[in-house]
C-alpha cells in the first residue's frame, strides 16, 4: 500500500507546513520461477497540495532474504506467486530508537500468504529501496520522545514611554514539545548571533504605543512673533488685549481687536500617532497686546516659550 507523504518541514525548524512533497511508495509480491519471492518497488512522483498522484513507476525491487535492493525492472521470469495471486505485502512506518534517544524512521515491507500469515519481511529507508538496519528497539513513532523545539520570535525593547526609541531583537525559545515549559532562552540582535540585552520595556513591535504628549501653557506680550511648533497636535489662543495677528499654514491672516477673544484649533490622530496641525503656524503680538496660548505637543520636545 503506499505510504502516506509526509509534510515537508520549513528549513529553520518549526511545525510542517501544510505543503508536502514526499512521494508516495508502494511494493508488491512476485514470486521467481524458483519459488522465492521478490518485493517490486513502485514510487509515485511527488504529489502537494492535494494533486492527483502521477502513476507509479517501477523504481527496482529487493530480495526479502537479504535485503538487498536492485535497480531496475523484475528478474526475467518474476510473476505472480501462486495460482491464488492472494499473496500481499503492506508497509509500516516504524521508528529506531537509537541508545542516546532519538528515533530513526524507516519502513518495514511484509510479505502476507493468503492466510494474512507473514511470511517475508525487509527494512528499508523511508525512500523504500535503500536497505535499513535498526541499531535500537523498534518501536512505534508515536511513542518516541519528542526532542526539544525551537522558536526564534522577534520583539522590541523600547527604552522609553513612546514608540521612540526602540531596538528590535530576536528571542531564541528552546522548549519541551509536550509541556512547552521554556527550557533554555537567549537574546539576540537581528542578526541572529550578536548576544543582546533588553533593558527597557519589552513587547511586541506592532504594539502601538501612543506617542506621551505634554500641554503648555505661554503668556505673550508685543512686541513678539510667535511660531507654532512642528508636532503641535492643538492649540488655544486667548487675546487679553488687542490687536493681535494670527497667520495660519496657508497664508490667511486674521487680525483680532477684540480683548477676550478665543480661538482653538486640534489635529485628529493617526493611526498610533499624534495629530499634527500644519506648520507654519504665526501669531504677531505688536507693543501693548499680549496672549495667552495652551499648545498639547509631544513630551519629549521640552519646552516651547
Amino acid at each position: 500500500m503506499p505510504v502516506e507523504p509526509v509534510p515537508c518541514v520549513p528549513g529553520g525548524g518549526g511545525d510542517p507546513s501544510p505543503s508536502c512533497c514526499a512521494p508516495s511508495i508502494a511494493s508488491t509480491p512476485l514470486c521467481l520461477d524458483d519459488g522465492t519471492t521478490i518485493l517490486l518497488v513502485l514510487r509515485s512522483a511527488c504529489a502537494c497540495d492535494g494533486a492527483a498522484p502521477t502513476p507509479p513507476e517501477i523504481v527496482g525491487w529487493i530480495a526479502p532474504a537479504t535485503g538487498t535492493f536492485t535497480e531496475g525492472q523484475a528478474p526475467a521470469g518474476a510473476g505472480p506467486c501462486g495460482l491464488a495471486e492472494c499473496a500481499s505485502v503492506s508497509l509500516l512506518r516504524l521508528c529506531d530508537q537509537i541508545p542516546d534517544g532519538d528515533c530513526v524512521p524507516f519502513l518495514r515491507h511484509l510479505v502476507h500468504d493468503c492466510e494474512g500469515t507473514v511470511t517475508a519481511s525487509t527494512d528499508t529507508a523511508l525512500d523504500g529501496t535503500t536497505p535499513y538496519t535498526p541499531a535500537g528497539t523498534v518501536v512505534d513513532c508515536d511513542d518516541c520522545p519528542c526532542p526539544p523545539t525551537t522558536k526564534v520570535v522577534p520583539l522590541c525593547d523600547y527604552l522609553g514611554p513612546g514608540p521612540t526609541p526602540v531596538v528590535p531583537f530576536l528571542r531564541h525559545l528552546v522548549y519541551d514539545c509536550t509541556s512547552g515549559a521554556v527550557l533554555e532562552q537567549t537574546d539576540t540582535l537581528t542578526d541572529g548571533s550578536t548576544p543582546y540585552t533588553p533593558v527597557g520595556e519589552i513587547a511586541d513591535c506592532d504594539e502601538c504605543r501612543p506617542t506621551p504628549m505634554c500641554p503648555q501653557l505661554l503668556g505673550l506680550s508685543g512686541p513678539e512673533l510667535w511660531s507654532m511648533p512642528e508636532g503641535t497636535e492643538s492649540l488655544a489662543i486667548t487675546v487679553a488685549c488687542g490687536p493681535v495677528t494670527i497667520t495660519d499654514c496657508v497664508g490667511n491672516a486674521t487680525q483680532v481687536n477684540e480683548c477676550g477673544a478665543g480661538f482653538n484649533w486640534s489635529a485628529p490622530p493617526g493611526d498610533c500617532t499624534p495629530g499634527r496641525l500644519c506648520t507654519p503656524f504665526t501669531v504677531d503680538v505688536p507693543e501693548g497686546a499680549a496672549v495667552y496660548l495652551n499648545l498639547l505637543t509631544p513630551c519629549d520636545m521640552g519646552d516651547v516659550s
